[in-house]
């Protein structure tokens, strides 16, 4: 494994994350309803995400919503027996459903049992967009981050977005944000955040996080004139190869993030 500083804050970032929002699933009886519901498949996802750990990976990434809400039960119980101390651990405040100041304490207090750990490294304002900044701002979100973080119960403050460049920029320029994660690959690079604010972002130091490097496996699917391309330059690489090298090159990018639904995924990725 490779690693990368992690923007300006004075730690090594593996150059792989672990994203928690497609773990693997089976289809399990749902006794209420009587219908067959998806749930994750739980000795299979702890034992990917302990393969990566093992293998090097230190940035473990999940939200509240994730497989509704059972992604962070999932990942509390893969980094028992010593693996919480192995990386950094990531959750989302559900932006959406903040009321009132006191819900962010009031999550941050359930994902905190959730994922069976006593301090958050990283704690992210879920899909930052025009609308949710202003239940950040209304319900003073960022002042009851600082006071989580404090007590020491979170390290360090950031967002994930989706909306436009010119509210990236007005989000970004509004605090001093420790990480910023956006979506971005090679076909993203006029969408959302932009190329222009990853750069924008990284020269202010925050740590650039990236999510959808392969737009949800798109990136892995052979398309006609892609292929074309790579067979002209005798490119035998694997489709996935091309999309993440596309990231790691960039300077500006601390990790990225996969959601890895199988294990070959995992070991191919790493």
């Amino acid at each position: 494994m490779k690693y990368r500083p992690m923007g300006s804050l004075g730690w090594k970032v593996s150059a792989l994350g672990f994203g928690a929002m497609r773990l693997p699933t089976t289809k399990e009886l749902d006794e209420e309803t009587g219908e067959e519901k998806l749930r994750i498949d739980q000795e299979k996802a702890i034992d990917m995400i302990r393969y990566g750990i093992d293998n090097g990976i230190n940035y473990i990434d999940t939200a509240w919503p994730y497989h509704d809400g059972e992604s962070e039960i999932v990942v509390g119980e893969a980094l028992k027996g010593g693996y919480r101390e192995k990386v950094k651990l990531v959750t989302k405040l559900p932006t959406w459903l903040v009321k009132k100041p006191e819900d962010v304490h009031e999550f941050l207090e359930k994902q905190l049992k959730r994922l069976q750990t006593d301090y958050l490294d990283v704690y992210l304002v879920h899909s930052m967009n025009k609308d949710h900044f202003k239940i950040v701002n209304e319900n003073k979100v960022l002042k009851k981050l600082e006071e989580a973080r404090e007590k020491g119960i979170i390290k360090y403050i950031g967002f994930s977005f989706h909306d436009e460049y010119d509210v990236f920029k007005e989000i970004i320029d509004y605090y001093n944000w420790d990480i910023a994660q956006i979506q971005y690959n090679y076909l993203d690079i006029d969408y959302q955040a932009t190329t222009k604010g990853l750069k924008y972002a990284a020269e202010k130091g925050i740590a650039m996080v990236i999510m959808e490097p392969l737009q949800g496996g798109k990136l892995t699917r052979e398309f006609p004139d892609v292929m074309e391309i790579l067979d002209n330059y005798n490119y035998n690489k694997t489709l996935a190869y091309i999309a993440f090298k596309f990231l790691w090159d960039k300077k500006e990018i601390s990790v990225v993030l996969s959601g890895m639904s199988e294990k070959w995924m995992v070991e191919e990725n790493i």
